[in-house]
């Protein structure tokens, strides 16, 4: 049973759609998503990472997720101290003010005899990221996350009903009242998945 939707149907989607998709995307911890990370800016060539996000950082508008395989270290601490504050103290300014102050002064020192070698061959090797920018990303949205998104906008804008019963018990979930039968039994068969997804980009 498909139980996310794939890189190929996000491909499928125009800019339009692909922010309207990331707007209501609401991350959460272990949610399956797509980076997109420009390798070479003058080729316009970007790598597709594949990631599940393992952490969630929110500065004022700003939200920052982080790869769940990258390793926790003490600067993943601070991060989430400045989540907690969501501002910068007046302490942390006047330190970010002394080592500007202190770069400044070192890079004053720093005479052109001791300058940039022209003649050296740098190589800068591009290094998978495991921290990413909600901006440069867009959800693999699961079954669950497509039937959120739709409670969340009242089932407006789209024809969607699921109902499921075993005994005396029966759950109901969309827009109408109406038994599934009655629409007809002239309905392809398709994955759940596949079906919630043609929905959600009607509202897109």
């Amino acid at each position: 049973m498909k139980r996310n939707i794939t890189k190929e149907d996000i491909a499928a989607l125009n800019d339009s759609q692909k922010v309207s998709l990331r707007e209501l995307w609401l991350p959460e911890k272990y949610d399956l998503a797509v980076a997109y990370i420009c390798k070479n800016a003058e080729t316009e060539e970007y790598d597709e990472i594949d990631f599940v996000v393992g952490d969630i950082h929110l500065y004022h508008n700003h939200i920052t997720l982080i790869d769940i395989r990258r390793p926790r270290n003490e600067k993943d601490d601070a991060l989430e101290e400045d989540d907690e504050s969501s501002m910068l103290s007046s302490d942390n300014k006047q330190s970010s003010a002394l080592e500007e102050e202190e770069f400044e002064s070192i890079d004053s020192d720093y005479s052109e005899d001791e300058g940039f070698d022209e003649d050296l061959d740098f190589e800068f090797a591009y290094e998978r990221p495991t921290t990413f920018s909600k901006e440069d990303c867009l959800p693999l949205l699961s079954i669950t996350q497509m039937i959120e998104i739709f409670e969340r906008r009242g089932f407006k804008d789209t024809n969607f009903y699921l109902s499921a019963s075993v005994d005396e018990k029966g759950c109901a979930i969309g827009n109408s009242d109406a038994p599934l039968e009655e629409y007809g039994n002239s309905f392809e068969p398709a994955e759940l998945c596949d079906v919630l997804w043609e929905n959600i980009k009607l509202i897109l």
